[in-house]
This record gives structure tokens, C-alpha cells and sequence, in this order.
């Protein structure tokens, strides 16, 4: 190490003693790119004294160095907590997963959260391993805002759940509010809309009255915005953005003001469907100056959508259409813009009775949902891999850990086979997250998996298939997740129009289950793809008709009918189980394939007088009660439970 002018540099070709190391690290101003060294060089060399100096200076310096907005400095700060994270022996403990976490939470204002999810699971580890309760907390509730922020609403669901439990053992109040905060939404990003105001209500009647929890109520009362928002509740919505932007102020942080534009282009839009013209000018006005005050990317693209968003209110088409052609180029990396971009679009060529170009983007909206969750599931399925085959530190491993973190290929010799039940966990999570906008228990699709193996024993079929089919129909609808609400939950009938868009979900749900290369998901994937073809060869999407369409995807066919008719959605009434099977007797030849439709009424038939009543459906789903997501869910609900219940006509 030399020093010059005040500043230490590090010489990678040498090493150093660990009290030069830290002579120098006290007297001198150390940049990044320098910090950085020196922690390598720790690492390196095992020297965990000096190491834990530099994480306890890190550690007082943070907020300071992650305030700086050169990405060359972020990306510094980056690598020295992932260092630190995997040396053999990070110390202080507890301040190690505060820098991890605290570097990670700065990558979602830069619209990187992606990249930040190493780093949380790693203070996840390192917090439960080592027993400290109150980093768990926080770490299981940072984790839950990124998987919102990166496509996974039900992990986030999962992860808020158990930090307010650690936070409720621990008396921690603003804890237990935080997590819940994070968990309204994560349930609005599934589309759980109703489900998050109730939640909301009820944290808001519990913490309003407490100072330090303005914040986390503000939040809370953004996201009943939004829920009510997509419920088209505008004064509802109005009504709670107005007091989530009135209650938090001007934020000094950068995701605090983001979260306060967002608000604002809440109650923008609730104005706008009220047809309130001043108010709509007036949070635009707001918007308009907390981006020009506070310049970010994130900040500059919310005002254009708030300024579009009035543009097609006010009937400048021409101004917003251009406007957001022009945004659909910069916001591509910011999944959450590039999606309202398009709904926008859609609203704009509506509002012309243009509606050739409102399908075209409606169309492009979907194709756009469904990408994502394609690179989410394969993101996910990667990760799932990496953990499996990343050794912890050891002695003798520490570069082959720091290697495998910063991804630098070639540093795994060996491939490790990866459980196919890990790959099926998060699948499963994700299929039950697509049904849960219909379905609002979440256990549809664990009865269309029970009724399809049931049908392939009946059929003849031996007991390793009929597991495999069982658990592959499980996810027929995954592709639902690249549906938008709109669609999806639309009350009436859909046009021709609309239906070619939700066939595309077929598709979709093939497309996310090829990302997993287990054999034992090629029969999902088959289901996915084929299972609304029609055995006259009148289905979607290719058309097959008769023995060409797979078999498993015509058992499916008729599990997912039977369940879908049998049970009430936002489009329709629950049909009786007599009516049901009379549509499958007429469908038999035409829908169903005849011999798996008389065998499929003979079997649910029989079923129903075993099972009479509700213990049908318990028969059926009791494969749910392992679900990770939807226990959390119930336990959510619980916990709910022991609060303050909202009386009638309360509301914020």
C-alpha cells in the first residue's frame, strides 16, 4: 500500500502487514475501489482481524458512501459486502448482515433488485445461523419487498408473515407493522386486491395512532390506493392516496420520495376516474416537481406516465400516444414502468376507438407479462441450482465461495443434481399465485391435480404415472400469470378479441415450464400447452385433434372443467355437480375424448357419495395444507385475527 495526497491505493501484487493495513485505514480517507482491496486482501489472506475492522468501519460509513450516485462507487460497495458476506469468518455477525441488507435495499431505487438477492439470502443464513432474531426480522422482510420487486409477490407474502412473526415474539411493534406494510403489497402485486384493504384496515386502525409507524401506515394506505384503485373503488382509492401522501410529507430518502410520487400518480388517476379535473391538475403540478426537484430515472419516468395518464384524460392522444412510444424504449429495464406503459397505451387507442391498436398493445402486454415470468421462474430455478452447489466457507474454499457468488464461470468442477421437489416447491408456488385472482383459497389447482390422477388410475394407468400426472396438473394454469387483471377477472363475457389474448396463456405456461430441465416437468408442460384442445380438433392453441392431442393433457381437460364449472368465479356463478356432469355427457366426442368422459363421471360420481358435502373439496385439496404459501396465508389471517377487528362503516 503507498499513500498519496491523503488517499490510500492498495497494490494488488503485494501484501501487507495487518498493522500497516490499519494505520492506514484510521489516518487516510479510504475511497471505494481502495475499501475494496483492502477487504480482498483480508479475505485473501485470512486475516479476520482486519477484516473485521474494515466491516466495522464500512458498517459506521454506509449511509454516507450509499448516498453517493456514481455507479462506479455502488458497484464498489457491492463487492465489498459480498466479500465480506463469504469470507470465512464475516465479524461482527450482526454488522455484516446490516451491510448486506443495507446494500441490497439501495438496489431497488436503481431499479436492480434482481442482482440483490444474493446478498439478502446470504444475511437470511447468516442471521438464522448464528441466532440473531431482530437481522432475521429485517432480513425476512427485505426479502419479501424484492420479491414483489422482482416478479415473486407470494414469496413475498411468505417472508413478510415470518418477520412479523420473529418481530411479534420479539414485542417489536414497528416490526410487526413493517411486515405487514410489505405483505399488503405483496397481495395487491398478486392481484389479491380485496384481501389487501382488508389487511390495510385493519394495520391502519392498529398502528395510525403510533409516531414511529407514519411511515409504514403511508405505505400501507398506497397500497389500499392501488388495490382500490384496480377495483375501480376511486373514492376509496382518493381517499387513501390522499392521506398516504399528506401523512408521510417530503421523505429525505430515495425510495421515500419514490413511494410518495407513486402515491401521487394513485390519487392522479382516482381523480381522473372520478372526472375531478382540479385535483387530477393539482397532483400532476405535485409530480411534476418532486421529479424536477429530485432527478432519477425512476422519478423521471413516473412523472411521463402521470403526464399521459392526464394527456388521455384530457383527450390529447397524439401528445400521450407519442409520449409513451418514446418511454417504451427507456423503460424496458424497470419491469413495473414498462407494464403501466402498456396499459396506458391500451387506455389511449381504447379512448380513440382505435381498437386494431388497443389489441395490439393489450396483445404486447400480455407477451411482455409472460416474458417475465418466464425470466423469473428461470431466475428463480438458477438460484435454486447455485444454492444447492455453492459450498459454504471453509478454510481452504473462500475464493472458490467468492468465485461462485460473483458468478464467474468455471469456478463449479462438479455438477450437483438439484432435488426435483425444489424445483416443484417453487413452481407450485407460482401456479397457486396465477389461480388465486379466480380462485380466491388458492386450492383449484390441487383439486385438478387430485381429479386427474385419480382419472389416469381409473383408466388404467400404474401408480408412478398417476403421481406424475397428479402433480404436473397441478400447474395446467401457470401461464394465468401472464394474464393482466383486466382480462382475467373481467365479470362478463369475453369479446373474440379478448379470447384470442387469453389464449396465449396456454402458451405461457409452456414457455415457464421448459426453463426447468427435470424430465418429470415435461408432463406439466404437455398440460400447460394442450390441455383446452378439443378432441374434434376445435381447441387452442394448435388445433389437435383426437390421439395427437397428449393424453395427460386430456385427463387434465377434465379435471380442470369439472373443478372450474363446480366453483364460483368473478365471471360466474358455481354450477351443481348434476349440471356439471351433464355438460361433460354432451361434450363427450366433441370436447372429450368419450372413453375418459365416461370414466371420469362414473369416478366423480362415486366420489360425491363418499364424500358428500364440503368434505368433497377438503377430499380433493388436502395436498394444499403443505403448501408453504398458503399456510403462511392462513397464518396471516390469524394473526389478523387477533387484532382489533374493523367495525362496520370504519374505514381509515
Amino acid at each position: 500500500m503507498r499513500c498519496s495526497n491523503g488517499l490510500c491505493v492498495w497494490n494488488q501484487s503485494r501484501t501487507i502487514s495487518r498493522e500497516s493495513m490499519t494505520l492506514a485505514f484510521r489516518r487516510w480517507q479510504v475511497k471505494d475501489d481502495v475499501l475494496v482491496g483492502l477487504i480482498d486482501m483480508c479475505v485473501s489472506q485470512l486475516e479476520s482481524v482486519g477484516l473485521a475492522e474494515l466491516t466495522e468501519r464500512l458498517h459506521a460509513e454506509l449511509q454516507m458512501r450509499l448516498k453517493a450516485t456514481d455507479e462506479d462507487d455502488f458497484a464498489n460497495l457491492v463487492q465489498a459486502a459480498r466479500l465480506i458476506a463469504f469470507s470465512h469468518s464475516p465479524m461482527p455477525i450482526d454488522k455484516s448482515i446490516t451491510i448486506l441488507l443495507d446494500v441490497a435495499a439501495a438496489h431497488m431505487p436503481r431499479g436492480r433488485s434482481i442482482e440483490a438477492l444474493t446478498l439478502v439470502e446470504r444475511a437470511l443464513d447468516l442471521a438464522a445461523d448464528n441466532g440473531f432474531r431482530n437481522e432475521l426480522r429485517r432480513a425476512c422482510n427485505v426479502y419479501a419487498v424484492i420479491s414483489v420487486d422482482v416478479g415473486v409477490p407470494s414469496r413475498g407474502v411468505e417472508y413478510a408473515l415470518r418477520g412479523a412473526a420473529i418481530a411479534h415474539e420479539l414485542g417489536d411493534e414497528v416490526g410487526v407493522a413493517a411486515c405487514f406494510a410489505n405483505m399488503t403489497g405483496a397481495l395487491c402485486a398478486m392481484g389479491l386486491y380485496r384481501e389487501t384493504i382488508s389487511v390495510g384496515l385493519r394495520l391502519i386502525k392498529r398502528f395510525k395512532t403510533n409516531s414511529s409507524c407514519t411511515g409504514l401506515v403511508s405505505n400501507t394506505r398506497g397500497n389500499m390506493a392501488n388495490a382500490a384503485l384496480a377495483l375501480r373503488h376511486y373514492s376509496l382509492a382518493t381517499e387513501a392516496a390522499r392521506e398516504s401522501c399528506e401523512a408521510v410529507g417530503l421523505p429525505r430518502d430515495a425510495q421515500g420520495l419514490l413511494n410518495r410520487v407513486i402515491a401521487e400518480g394513485i390519487w392522479l388517476k382516482s381523480a381522473i376516474g372520478l372526472k375531478d379535473e382540479k385535483t387530477a391538475q393539482a397532483r400532476l403540478k405535485m409530480i411534476q416537481d418532486l421529479a424536477s426537484a429530485f432527478k432519477s430515472p425512476r422519478m423521471d419516468m413516473n412523472r411521463d406516465l402521470a403526464e399521459a395518464a392526464y394527456e388521455i384524460f384530457a383527450g390529447d392522444l397524439t401528445i400521450a400516444v407519442a409520449k409513451l412510444l418514446e418511454m417504451l424504449k427507456k423503460s424496458k429495464g424497470l419491469p413495473g414502468v414498462y407494464r403501466d406503459n402498456l396499459v396506458l397505451l391500451v387506455k389511449a387507442y381504447e379512448k380513440g376507438n382505435d381498437h386494431a391498436g388497443a389489441l395490439l398493445y393489450l396483445g404486447e402486454l400480455v407477451e411482455f407479462l409472460g416474458k417475465s415470468q418466464v425470466a423469473a421462474v428461470r431466475g428463480k430455478l438458477e438460484a435454486i441450482k447455485e444454492r444447492v452447489q455453492t459450498p459454504m466457507p471453509g478454510k481452504d474454499d473462500v475464493r472458490a465461495v467468492i468465485n461462485a457468488i460473483q458468478r464467474i464461470p468455471g469456478s463449479q468442477k462438479e455438477e450437483i443434481e438439484v432435488p426435483e421437489s425444489m424445483y416443484r416447491d417453487a413452481l407450485e408456488r407460482l401456479a397457486v399465485s396465477a389461480e388465486l385472482r379466480e380462485d380466491s383459497l388458492g386450492r383449484h389447482a390441487y383439486r385438478v391435480g387430485k381429479l386427474a390422477g385419480l382419472l389416469a388410475e381409473a383408466a388404467g394407468y400404474g401408480s408412478k404415472f398417476c403421481m406424475d400426472v397428479e402433480l404436473a396438473a397441478r400447474l395446467h394454469d401457470i401461464g394465468k400469470l401472464g394474464i393482466p387483471d383486466g382480462l382475467l377477472m373481467k365479470p362478463g363475457k369475453l369479446s373474440e378479441a379478448e379470447f384470442k389474448v387469453m389464449e396465449r396463456h396456454t402458451v405461457i405456461g409452456a414457455q415457464v415450464l421448459q426453463q426447468c430441465s427435470h424430465p418429470a416437468f415435461r408432463l406439466a408442460e404437455q398440460i400447460a400447452m394442450f390441455h383446452h384442445e378439443w378432441w374434434d380438433g376445435t381447441g387452442y392453441p394448435r388445433a389437435l385433434v383426437g390421439e395427437t392431442i397428449p393424453v395427460v393433457a386430456r385427463i387434465a381437460a377434465l379435471a380442470d372443467v369439472y373443478d372450474a364449472l363446480a366453483h364460483r368465479r368473478p365471471y360466474k356463478d358455481a354450477w351443481t355437480h348434476e349440471k356439471t356432469v351433464e355438460l361433460i355427457a354432451q361434450e363427450s366426442g366433441t370436447h372429450f375424448e368419450p372413453r375418459l368422459a365416461e370414466l371420469f363421471i362414473s369416478m366423480v360420481n362415486a366420489l360425491r357419495i363418499a364424500h358428500p358435502g364440503e368434505a368433497f373439496d377438503d377430499y380433493l385439496s388436502q395436498a394444499g395444507k403443505y403448501s408453504t404459501f398458503l399456510q403462511a396465508r392462513d397464518q396471516m389471517h390469524q394473526m389478523l385475527n387477533d387484532m382489533e377487528p374493523i367495525l362496520p362503516g370504519e374505514l381509515l
